[in-house]
């Protein structure tokens, strides 16, 4: 059994200094996951706090109350605690990163039955327990007004591009929340934009950073291209420490099975290491590679949409921001991409419905790229130029 004193932590909404004594149950979950939390209630809205063994807070979230209504928090963060499970199956969802809920709601039946090993017909129990529950505590059903919709953040943050052009289509850089796509050939830059962004997280907030604390990134390279001399240098532009390294989680995935156990196992790693940042470069390289016939076409679009909507659960459960790469294959005849070059975007229509933005970049000169917004949920079109050097992007 592990021993922890005691937990501090500060509100970031209220600025409250709160202390916590983890029980025996909070032991056990450390134990067996990890990490393990707890909520304070701070009369308009709910602190949650994630700690280790050590006693460290390694994440906090601010969860609002709808029109005072305690038992309906937004987006239904209610603890798994309150379905009633065994012991041996709560274990299971929170070593797997399915604290609230709602991350249990993501889940398809038979998806839920292969990441926790258990049966389709309990994990189909696990799922109607957490309709019920949701249903119960929102007093409403299964709907809302929208009058009483609230975020849990007070508002949606944005991490630093490298370059203020860039940041400005983005309506500020790349969005929390949100899986932002970078389409290109070969050499348009799609790694040098993922190793700067690898450095601005690791800015305070006030120079657009999202570093609030003992954070990390994570970046699955299944392109083999992440090289750290390349980050130190991106590290020294923006003042960085080389101590940050030890706080950039790398994953070199064999094959496309391996890329979505790594992917999977985000839950898990977000919470227990405050993961602020997660790169996936590319995401469907290895798909391509595993599933090259006509034939398997079907298995790979699968794959890929698990692949993505897991990666959407992940930047939204967590509000963080996520960026994929992807690479292209050569179409000459079709008239909707840009004139510079007819490449499509692998993952099709799968891919290309479940990013939130997805951005394209161009070869315009020996260190010059055009960014394009091609597809957005919620920006407009736009384009800027980037230049690429070996601190990483910034304005030409």
């Amino acid at each position: 059994m592990v021993c922890v004193l005691r937990v501090f932590a500060v509100c970031p909404a209220c600025g409250r200094r709160v202390v916590y004594v983890p029980s025996d149950d909070d032991l056990r979950r450390l134990e067996s996951s990890g990490i393990a939390s707890v909520s304070f209630d701070h009369g308009d809205h709910v602190l949650v706090v994630f700690f280790d063994r050590q006693g460290r807070a390694r994440g906090t979230e601010v969860h609002k109350f709808v029109s005072g209504r305690k038992g309906f928090v937004s987006g239904g963060r209610v603890s798994v605690e309150k379905l009633g499970l065994d012991r041996d199956i709560l274990d299971r969802l929170i070593a797997r990163g399915l604290t609230f809920v709602d991350d249990v709601l993501w889940f398809h039946p038979a998806r839920l039955s292969e990441l926790l090993g258990l049966d389709v017909q309990v994990t189909a129990e696990i799922l109607e327990r957490a309709f019920k529950v949701l249903e119960e505590s929102s007093r409403g059903g299964m709907f809302v007004k929208s009058s009483e919709l609230t975020e849990v953040e007070v508002r949606k943050r944005f991490l630093h591009s490298g370059s203020t052009g860039l940041d400005r289509i983005l309506s500020g850089g790349f969005a929390t929340g949100e899986v932002t796509e970078l389409v290109g050939e070969y050499r348009t830059g799609k790694s040098q934009v993922c190793f700067t962004v690898l450095a601005t997280v690791f800015l305070a907030p006030e120079d657009g950073g999202l570093n609030d604390g003992d954070i990390s990134a994570v970046i699955i390279d299944s392109e083999h291209t992440f090289n750290v001399e390349r980050l130190k240098a991106i590290l020294e532009r923006f003042d960085l420490d080389e101590s940050v390294l030890d706080r950039i989680l790398v994953g070199r995935p064999t094959n496309s099975i391996h890329q979505r156990r790594m992917i999977n196992e985000l839950f898990n790693v977000v919470k227990r290491e405050n993961v602020k940042l997660v790169v996936v470069d590319s995401l469907t390289k290895l798909p391509r590679v595993d599933f090259s016939s006509r034939r398997e076409l079907y298995d790979r679009q699968r794959l890929i949409l698990d692949m993505v909507e897991t990666l959407r659960r992940i930047a939204r459960t967590y509000d963080i921001p996520i960026l994929v790469t992807n690479q292209v294959t050569a179409d000459p005849s079709d008239d909707s991409l840009p004139e510079i070059s007819r490449a499509k975007p692998i993952g099709g229509h799968v891919l290309a419905h479940n990013v939130d933005t997805r951005l394209y970049l161009e070869y315009v000169d020996r260190d010059l790229r055009r960014v394009k917004v091609i597809d957005s949920s919620w920006l407009p079109p736009g384009e800027t130029n980037i230049k690429i050097t070996d601190m990483g992007i910034m304005d030409p």
